[in-house]
């Protein structure tokens, strides 16, 4: 079987999400290997995590350094948007495959056979959710990217690849093009547009999860406002299904607050609260939670 491994970028600043990402994927995955890529230097709290978890932090100063100088040429003074890049350190780490994972997300479902079925693909990239409206913002452009290269418009927030399809030298080649090419990616998703054009000039092989396992759902996001997950899921057992029979493997609240207005927001508490059951009493959990 092809060896994997789960790479996810956080900080302390997003422990409330962690700890329902760690909870939910050790409930599901005990033995699958996890590396934690630092978002930033504000770790003290995640790292005291890692023993219970079963986790290590990436470890590669140099490496996240020089992904911080791309992220800073590309996004001058915008702070989220030069450390994002510190995902791509994925693609230089030692996984020989790896299922990168935002924290925002819990795991529904055993990952091991679903992952050996998308990895027998051999596909570059693997996607779990489609977003082609926040790749590419001026649409006559992704009207050509599409056209003339296929693209997929991917969510950069939950894939499958392995090392050396993405380097920095790639990454530095837009900066010749940059003001064009800023003008036409999305705004505000900094990662996600560079992702997707980047492996759509290589013309790279890139495949939707559910074209590969047909039994998987098409889509993982939480808020997706046609299928409601709060009334098509079942959470007797494992894994979750939607009302049409199809596996989800993980939710993904990406582009939701961690508070009381985001969806599903029961998946999240469970475990959330299985990591600490004391939070529920706490200032924090009120304030942010205070109409649950």
């Amino acid at each position: 079987m092809a060896r994997w491994g789960i790479y996810c970028l956080a900080n302390d600043n997003v422990l409330d999400w962690m700890l329902a990402f760690l909870r939910s994927l050790r409930t599901y995955n005990p033995a699958a290997q996890l590396i934690v890529i630092p978002f930033d230097h504000r770790i003290e709290r995640l790292a005291s995590l890692a023993t219970t978890y079963d986790f290590t932090l990436l470890d590669e100063p140099d490496l996240l350094h020089r992904l911080d100088q791309v992220g800073k040429m590309l996004f001058p003074g915008r702070y989220r948007g030069e450390q994002m890049f510190r995902k791509y350190a994925a693609f230089y780490g030692p996984l020989q495959n790896f299922l990168f994972l935002d924290s925002d997300i819990v795991i529904l479902a055993q990952l091991e056979p679903t992952m050996q079925r998308l990895l027998r693909a051999r596909a570059d990239l693997v996607f779990f959710d489609t977003s082609v409206e926040w790749v590419y913002g001026d649409v006559e452009f992704r009207r050509h990217m599409e056209a003339n290269f296929g693209s997929r418009g991917f969510a950069a927030g939950a894939f499958v690849s392995r090392p050396g399809q993405v380097t920095i030298d790639d990454l530095s080649s837009l900066f010749g093009d940059w003001e064009r090419l800023s003008k036409v990616f999305r705004r505000g998703v900094y990662d996600q547009p560079v992702l997707n054009y980047l492996f759509d000039v290589k013309r790279a092989k890139i495949v939707a999860a559910s074209e590969i396992v047909p039994e998987l759902s098409s889509g993982t996001w939480a808020g997706n406002p046609v299928d409601n997950r709060a009334k098509c899921l079942s959470r007797t057992g494992a894994p979750a299904v939607t009302r049409d029979g199809k596996v989800l493997p993980f939710l993904h609240w990406a582009g939701f607050r961690c508070d009381h207005r985001m969806p599903n927001i029961d998946f999240y508490l469970h475990f959330r609260l299985q990591a600490e059951p004391s939070w529920r009493n706490r200032m924090a959990c009120r304030a942010q939670f205070r109409h649950w």
